[in-house]
């Protein structure tokens, strides 16, 4: 009996093994069936039942890449693109050393001019997959993408603090204000003169009787000096620059003086630090006016809002050729140059060297050599650079990310917008850009 038992297991055991080899040899022949029959409708166009067959073989091969893009070819052969996008997205995530599913959904959006849409994807996918190389190439190669956005205004300045001067056209004349980074108005455009906000919040205005006022982000006016004061600079650190008699200083948040008015020239004041003139040379001085160094300085380069001390580091001009120093006025690096930007908030500064411009960084070191015609100070990551009379945009690794094709570029916005003037059949047009990467 018990010898029939142990028969009967052992013939059941042969009985299961055979039906496994039997379906190790069934499955493939399966699949094939399935493969050959997806490719006869593929060749008839009838892409529902080629997709279905490729359905069926994925069954026994859940995890075969090759099956499933094509099976998502099929889908976009039939106009459905958000089943393509989706097989590709999710082949992409559950197959991590295999590129060609990522590969082919980033051509289908660049072939259809949606690079934001693989921008935005790319940034997620990166977010969960921080190690995949090959979305970090992607994510590289794209960066450059950008779109336009709609702003009302015919002109527009350089943004600075996430703000940029507008203007319009008026029975009496042309007016300005000020827009935020994305072309929405904080300023109406009203004013004789304006000037984009400051790190305090707060925009420089000449109002319509020929005094000035400091405007907050909704437009409305909150401090105003007395009309005594004149060339007024950015309220920043509590600090404005001003002129009275011919002579400069600083006031303060309440627009009274904190200095004396004994100055030729003043800068802003960022980082609580400055510069001022006497008698033709400049000095670094603190919010209260203090030196810090001796006035030993032929010029103390300034951005076009008068601010010099960005990073905490100066650029100098001594004798012919320009340099960085600390706020002590202490040498950092040995560089000089022939010209100069002033460092931005961020990233390097742009620099000249026998006619062509490059870029340093605040350490003194030249980062990025000097072969542009010309260049703007890095500003959220990314520089606008000038070749062959037109301007583009590079990245901190030199690599062009905007090809040049704008009459004029701007500095980048924290938010990743920048106005540029393009030339057209109409002559010269503003536009404000948006750079899919930030959005």
């Amino acid at each position: 009996m018990k010898r029939n038992v142990i028969l009967g297991l052992v013939g059941l055991l042969a009985v299961s093994w055979l039906a496994a080899v039997n379906d190790m040899v069934s499955i493939p022949k399966k699949i094939k069936e399935h493969i050959e029959k997806a490719q006869i409708f593929e060749e008839k166009q009838i892409y529902v039942d080629a997709v279905d067959e490729y359905q069926g073989a994925l069954e026994y091969d859940k995890g075969n890449v090759e099956l499933s893009l094509k099976m998502a070819e099929d889908y976009l052969a039939y106009g459905e693109d958000s089943k393509f996008i989706s097989t590709c997205q999710s082949v992409a995530e559950a197959n991590q050393s295999d590129t060609s599913a990522l590969n082919t959904l980033m051509e289908y959006y660049k072939d259809n001019a949606q690079e934001d849409r693989a921008v935005r994807y790319l940034k997620s996918f990166t977010k969960s997959y921080p190690e995949n190389e090959n979305a970090q190439k992607w994510m590289k190669k794209l960066q450059g993408t950008y779109s336009r956005i709609y702003c009302q205004y015919a002109q527009l300045s350089g943004l600075y603090n996430d703000s940029m001067v507008v203007e319009e056209e008026t029975d009496s004349g042309v007016l300005y204000g000020v827009a935020d980074a994305e072309g929405r108005e904080l300023a109406e455009c009203k004013y004789k003169e304006a000037h984009p906000y400051s790190e305090d919040g707060y925009a420089l205005v000449l109002r319509d009787n020929d005094t000035y006022a400091y405007v907050d982000r909704d437009g409305l006016a909150r401090k105003a000096p007395d009309e005594c004061y004149k060339d007024l600079g950015l309220l920043n650190d509590d600090r404005v620059p001003a002129s009275k008699d011919g002579k400069y200083g600083f006031l303060d948040e309440n627009m009274e003086e904190t200095t004396d008015f004994s100055w030729d020239a003043v800068s802003s004041v960022s980082n609580r630090l400055a510069a001022a003139q006497k008698k033709g040379k400049w000095a670094i001085v603190n919010q209260n006016g203090k030196a810090k160094t001796d006035y030993q300085y032929d010029d103390v380069v300034m951005d076009e809002n008068g601010i010099c001390s960005n990073q905490s580091v100066f650029i100098v001009k001594e004798g012919k050729s320009y340099h960085i120093v600390s706020s002590k006025g202490k040498d950092i690096g040995k560089e000089t140059f022939d010209d100069a930007k002033a460092f931005n908030k961020d990233g390097y500064a742009a620099v000249e060297k026998n006619g062509k411009w490059g870029f340093v960084d605040i350490d003194g070191k030249l980062v990025i050599d000097c072969q542009y015609d010309d260049a703007l100070s890095f500003s959220s990551s990314y520089a606008a650079v000038k070749q062959d009379d037109a301007w583009g945009y590079i990245d901190m690794e030199n690599t062009m990310a905007i090809e040049p094709g704008f009459a004029l570029a701007t500095l980048l916005s924290s938010e990743g917008t920048a106005a540029v003037k393009l030339v057209n059949e109409d002559g010269e047009i503003w536009q404000l850009i948006q750079l899919s990467i930030f959005e």
